[in-house]
């Protein structure tokens, strides 16, 4: 069950009705344009608690950040480094040539589309 604010956030009055944060348009655009911080959120990558300024922020921000959190993002890092520079070495199945990988998605396979087909032919599967 979400909870709900007593008072507006916006101007401190007090809310009535189907009012759950603000009690009007203004007070609402009041909150959101202000530097305060709005909550107090958990962060994904280290546990700690943190201030957060936008609705979508998992992770502390770099005002925020202590030591622990910097170590663990410094191993993320390392761990995407790590991996991308697996898929860089990618070789294609049929023709064992390096393969690009694109940065996105699944990687290839194979190289060209003609190593595809030769490669499935030779195992006698059809497409």
């Amino acid at each position: 069950m979400p909870d709900f604010e007593d008072d507006c956030l916006g101007c401190g009055e007090p809310l009535s009705g189907r009012q759950r944060r603000y009690c009007s348009p203004t007070c609402r655009k009041r909150y959101q344009r202000s530097k305060t911080p709005k909550l107090l959120r958990t962060c994904a990558r280290c546990g700690q608690p943190f201030s957060e300024y936008t609705g979508r922020q998992k992770f502390c921000g770099p005002e925020d950040r202590d030591d622990y959190c910097d170590d663990l993002l410094s191993e993320e890092d390392d761990d995407r480094s790590a991996r991308m520079a697996a898929l860089a070495e990618a070789e294609c199945e049929h023709c064992q040539t390096p393969v690009p990988y694109s940065g996105r998605g699944r990687p290839k396979r194979f190289c060209a589309p003609r190593c595809r087909t030769a490669f499935y032919r030779a195992q006698g599967v059809n497409l």
